[in-house]
């Protein structure tokens, strides 16, 4: 899976409100309190393997998984979604004269003594690099979302990073969560094909060792890392290609931790002995984008109509085994700027067909729905593989032909999906997920300014082509707003507007889906994305 399906989706977060967000469930009971013995090597099961270590330039979830155990951050986010300090003394506000009254200048305090991993003492001059590289045109970096809006940095003694913006930027929290050496990369030609990217060195909790292609990554525990040397001896990211043999490496008992099990496996995954299943609600949710560009979703009726055709909690029940929580909107009903005001009207197929008949349809002679002479008949596009999210597709099928709708349901390799279908826009209708962060900020998604087309090369996250003066207004000025209560106010009346005007579907917020062997102790994920290995140095086995 790759970071809000394939392109990188900013992960984002409003400065003042920081303390509330998704809660940790299981689908288990607690994992009793366990005593924990020191040492031992774990095995971390993932059926993605990175394409590189370093994680500015990739948006591979894998990428980011292996990147949390070698690298650190300014600052990150512990399972409560609260921001806590990194390589920061201490998470700069307004409150704590962190942050300046405009929201102009951000400064950080550095923790003193830290080192990297092969010695060399960590410093300001790092953090500056880091944003050197990411602004270097050379450099194919995943993204400079954020980083574009910095004026300057200024250092100004070696703990201590001054960051002037442009302009107030909301997010600034979300910048600098990976920092790479200086010391390492200063002198390198090319970044983007540097030795460092297969054998990187980093500050976090374990130290990069060896990289077994299609096999595993090899990681030993940092002694000098600075909230302390991990429990573990070591880490073995193992990659295992399929499902399937996830599932038998499972019950052999040759996995310690395998995430992102697949919801068809849900069920036998809950019978192995000695494993427990924990269930993490997530900011990934699954959504049905219309082609606004279709003469046939033109008719806000019709688009509304389909919205009232699917049954949302049905397929989370049926589908998803009640692993997903249904979405109204892009911002998760436990999010802080959840519009609670947005009330999702249960499945109802008699107003459905009112609205349609409002439209100007009426029966077929095959009983689809006619007007002016075409029929109400598209295609839903998408992944291939990805059993759960074909069986939605065909669930959304049969329940809008109980409507008079005909859909027709394509499967295409990933690769084509996101890399032509949706960035050249050659859909009707398209099937697939986003990965919300946790801050509102979608303005790649919903601006009309990020509509993908010749013109701007492809770029941009608004597949659905939605143009709405008013919501480009308002993600323009979300993004400036210092005042809390005015930032909610902005993004509970984009929720409304996408509420009425349906430019996508939103279907559920899907739950992350672990099998934990009952010896593991301190395995705590969180909501946010690669949040899995947020506390991996506290993490080891239970004593006999």
């Amino acid at each position: 899976m790759r970071k809000s399906a394939k392109v990188l989706c900013s992960i984002l977060l409003l400065i003042l409100l920081i303390s509330v967000g998704c809660s940790k469930e299981t689908s288990e009971p607690k994992q009793p309190q366990l005593k924990l013995k020191p040492g031992g090597h774990l095995i971390y099961g993932s059926m993605q393997e990175p394409n590189t270590l370093n994680p500015l330039l990739s948006d591979l979830l894998a990428t980011a998984e292996v990147g949390r155990l070698i690298f650190s951050g300014l600052v990150t986010m512990n399972d409560k979604n609260q921001w806590i300090p990194d390589l920061a003394v201490e998470v700069p506000t307004v409150e704590n004269g962190g942050v300046s009254s405009d929201g102009l200048t951000v400064t950080y305090k550095l923790r003193p003594g830290i080192t990297w991993h092969d010695g060399v003492e960590f410093t300001a001059e790092d953090v500056k690099f880091t944003w050197q590289f990411i602004m270097n045109p050379k450099v194919n970096v995943v993204s400079r979302e954020g980083y574009d809006r910095i004026a300057a940095i200024s250092t100004p003694d070696k703990y201590t990073v001054v960051i002037m913006f442009k302009e107030y930027y909301a997010p600034y929290l979300t910048l600098f969560s990976t920092i790479l050496p200086r010391h390492k990369l200063a002198d390198v030609d090319n970044y983007n094909t540097a030795h460092f990217n297969r054998a990187p060195v980093g500050t976090g909790p374990f130290k990069f060792k060896e990289w077994r292609i299609a096999d595993a990554i090899e990681l030993d525990a940092n002694p000098q890392y600075f909230r302390g040397k991990p429990n573990l001896d070591g880490i073995t990211y193992k990659i295992i290609p399929t499902a399937e043999l996830m599932l038998t490496q499972i019950k052999a008992g040759e996995v310690d931790i395998a995430v992102n099990v697949p919801f068809a496996q849900l069920e036998q995954v809950r019978a192995i002995d000695k494993v427990r299943t924990v269930i993490t609600p997530s900011m990934i949710w699954e959504h049905l984008d219309f082609n606004l560009d279709n003469k046939l979703f033109e008719d806000v009726r019709v688009r509304q109509a389909i919205a009232l055709a699917i049954d949302r909690s049905g397929m989370i029940s049926n589908v998803l085994k009640n692993a997903a929580v249904v979405a109204v909107s892009d911002q998760h009903p436990s999010f802080w700027a959840y519009n609670a005001a947005l009330q999702l009207p249960p499945r109802n197929l008699a107003a459905a067909k009112e609205l349609l008949v409002q439209a100007g349809y009426k029966p077929g002679p095959d009983t689809i729905l006619v007007k002016d002479g075409r029929r109400l008949a598209f295609n839903l596009v998408t992944t291939k593989g990805n059993k759960m999210r074909e069986l939605v597709a065909q669930t959304i099928a049969q329940q809008l032909e109980e409507m008079g709708i005909a859909v027709e349901v394509k499967l295409q390799e990933a690769p084509e999906f996101f890399g032509q279908t949706l960035k050249q826009r050659k859909f009707d209708t398209a099937l697939f997920a986003w990965v919300g962060g946790v801050d509102p900020d979608n303005y790649m998604l919903w601006h009309s300014s990020q509509i993908p087309s010749a013109g701007n090369r492809y770029q941009g996250q608004n597949y659905a082509g939605w143009r709405n003066s008013e919501v480009d207004r308002l993600l323009v000025e979300g993004r400036k707003t210092l005042d809390s209560k005015q930032r909610k106010q902005i993004y509970d009346r984009i929720q409304q507007l996408i509420f009425e005007e349906v430019p996508v579907i939103p279907l559920y917020f899907r739950g992350n889906i672990d099998a934990v062997k009952t010896t593991v102790v301190n395995y705590k994920p969180s909501p946010v994305f690669a949040g899995s290995l947020w506390n991996a140095w506290e993490w080891g086995f239970a004593a006999q």
